[in-house]
């Protein structure tokens, strides 16, 4: 009986699924693998007998309030794949390589790791704010095809970054495992093999049941309440997924990668009628075909039998995830097993009755397949009868607002985190090509920082060459002479238009600082200027000033900041000063 958990946590899904899978193939027969994506952990619970590894040490301060006193943690220290790096090593020594990562925090560490390592070759880090250094012979990324920047140079994809040696050192030793330092050295270059050219599948028979727990175990753990929709797209999407989820037939979702398929096909699970049975998943895409064939229907081997998704689904859901990616040799066995009620496992002789109700999903619409002939037409006609689309994040733009608040405040905990109106504006100006997913990376990788609130120079660097040219378009400089006076007026109404401006060249000092105020360190600041206010007048100015939204004022931990309009409204008046000065 395995007793021994090691839960791993990170913020992308493509690392977390790279390292759990590279820890099944180093330790599976011997520990027990349980990843957890931050955007889950609150829906987890974590007991202090396991080891709980962090996908990085910058996670911990969204990590903590999750974990149980005295739990132990370890920082997963990450290494490159070496297998994917044969053109490199075959390369005469000193080529000039790019290094193109998604922030960086990583592109540096990559840039050591190559340095320590292939030290023949000289290292650039990319910045999409920079120029490209000349005479660059290679660019090399961990993963992040989609950052590379256009042109014609050889791009070497070294596929996402792995657990460095040391950490599954240190992981077995806190577990108190006894295994000698040469043998987990081979198991750990086995691994690096298995993950490389896209085999990323760990699925061992005699283990088999560690899969389905790798895959998210037997629970449904969304439901419609979950999905938020505030817009009108969302909401249509909603009314059909809730019709059909009540039905037995087959249900095909599709829609942009990161849109939010995986939860709406747990959500109809839940609302169906075989929502008592276990819920499962696979996904089809980079898996070797003997591999998805043995997950999907089992193996017999030597008098021992192997269950497979099929059988071990039974009563329940079974979803395909990117159904698309199923290969054709593969399909006309899977119709078959749909249409008749059984399936044969590999190497067996006896059918197994299966009732099992199918979701499957695709990135693009699954008629363009068939279209192509990648995919069979009996099969698309028997699974896509009932089918409806999921709308990117872009045509969802008064989810926006929503999904952020909801990220920051439920999955994030971070309330106190202020997101002024000028951010979520230029915010919603960027593409998304990741979804709803891209933007929950974002906001972890952001709430990770601890920073009060959020500015462009805070955003992951990907993101911040497009959306920088957007800000300095559409953020004005300075207010317009009519605007100004209007706000003057207001606040002359009132009649403390000098404590007002004081108020505001407080917050605005405290905003370079990074911080926010709450109103006895305002009082205090006042002071300093000889301004003394009491409790009641201090709460009446700043509530003006926020209903003129010159400040952004919120409760508790979060404190109140300056807004943009804030700080237009001071540079306006400053300049507006020094040329009356300057007469």
């Amino acid at each position: 009986m395995v007793d021994k958990v090691v839960t791993i946590i990170s913020i992308q899904d493509e690392y977390l699924s790279t390292i759990s899978k590279q820890m099944i193939g180093i330790a599976g027969d011997l520990i027990k693998i349980r990843p957890i994506s931050i955007k889950n952990l609150a829906r987890e619970t974590i007991s202090e007998d396991e080891i709980v590894l962090l996908g990085a040490n910058f996670i911990h301060p969204l990590v903590r309030p999750f974990l149980p006193k005295g739990v132990r943690t370890i920082e997963a220290k990450r290494g490159l794949n070496f297998v994917n790096i044969k053109k490199l090593l075959y390369a005469p020594q000193g080529k000039n390589i790019l290094v193109v990562n998604d922030t960086k925090h990583n592109t540096d560490e990559t840039i050591q790791v190559l340095r320590e390592t292939v030290f023949e070759h000289n290292y650039y880090a990319y910045d999409p704010d920079t120029p490209i250094p000349e005479q660059i012979d290679y660019i090399i990324t961990p993963g992040e095809m989609q950052l590379v920047p256009e042109g014609d140079m050889k791009v070497i994809d070294i596929g996402y970054r792995v657990l460095a040696l040391e950490t599954v050192f240190e992981i077995f030793e806190a577990l108190g495992l006894d295994c000698q330092q040469f043998l987990l050295a081979n198991r750990y270059m086995k691994s690096l093999v298995s993950l490389s050219n896209g085999n990323t599948t760990f699925t061992i028979d005699t283990t088999f049941s560690k899969w389905t727990e790798y895959t998210g175990g037997k629970t449904a753990k969304y439901f419609f309440k979950d999905v938020i929709a505030h817009s009108q797209a969302m909401n249509d999407v909603l009314y059909i997924a809730r019709k059909l989820a009540k039905t037995s037939d087959p249900v095909h979702i599709f829609g942009e990668t990161g849109t939010g398929k995986r939860m709406l096909a747990q959500a109809m699970h839940n609302d169906s009628p075989v929502k008592a049975g276990p819920y499962l998943n696979v996904n089809c895409a980079a898996r070797p075909m003997d591999v998805l064939e043995r997950e999907l229907f089992g193996t017999e081997s030597e008098g021992q039998t192997f269950p497979g998704l099929f059988e071990l689904a039974n009563g329940g859901t079974l979803c395909i995830e990117e159904i698309d990616e199923l290969p054709v040799s593969l399909q006309g066995r899977l119709l078959q097993a749909l249409e008749e009620g059984q399936i044969f496992r590999i190497n067996g002789h006896s059918p197994i009755p299966v009732q099992v109700r199918i979701i499957t999903t695709s990135d693009t619409d699954l008629s363009m397949s068939v279209e192509e002939n990648k995919f069979r037409k009996d099969l698309f006609y028997y699974l896509a009868a009932l089918t409806y689309k999921v709308p990117p994040l872009s045509e969802r733009k008064e989810d926006f607002e929503p999904l952020i608040q909801t990220y920051l405040q439920s999955h994030l905990h971070r309330e106190d985190l202020v997101i002024p109106p000028d951010m979520i504006r230029l915010l919603q100006q960027y593409p998304w090509p990741g979804n709803v997913i891209e933007l929950f990376n974002a906001l972890s990788y952001i709430a990770c920082l601890e920073e009060k609130e959020i500015t462009l120079e805070l955003l992951p660097f990907y993101m911040k060459g497009r959306l920088q040219k957007a800000a300095v378009e559409s953020i004005p400089q300075e207010m317009t002479e009519s605007e100004l006076n209007e706000l003057i007026v207001n606040i002359e109404e009132h009649g403390f238009l000098e404590e007002s401006l004081s108020i505001l060249e407080v917050f605005d000092q405290g905003k370079k600082q990074h911080t926010s105020y709450g109103r006895a360190i305002v009082k205090k600041r006042l002071q300093e200027k000889s301004i003394t206010l009491s409790e009641q007048q201090l709460r009446s100015r700043l509530d003006v000033l926020n209903q003129l939204e010159l400040l952004n004022v919120r409760q508790g931990r979060s404190g109140t900041t300056i807004s943009r309009k804030g700080e237009l409204f001071l540079q306006t008046l400053r300049t507006k000063n020094k040329l009356v000065k300057g007469q």
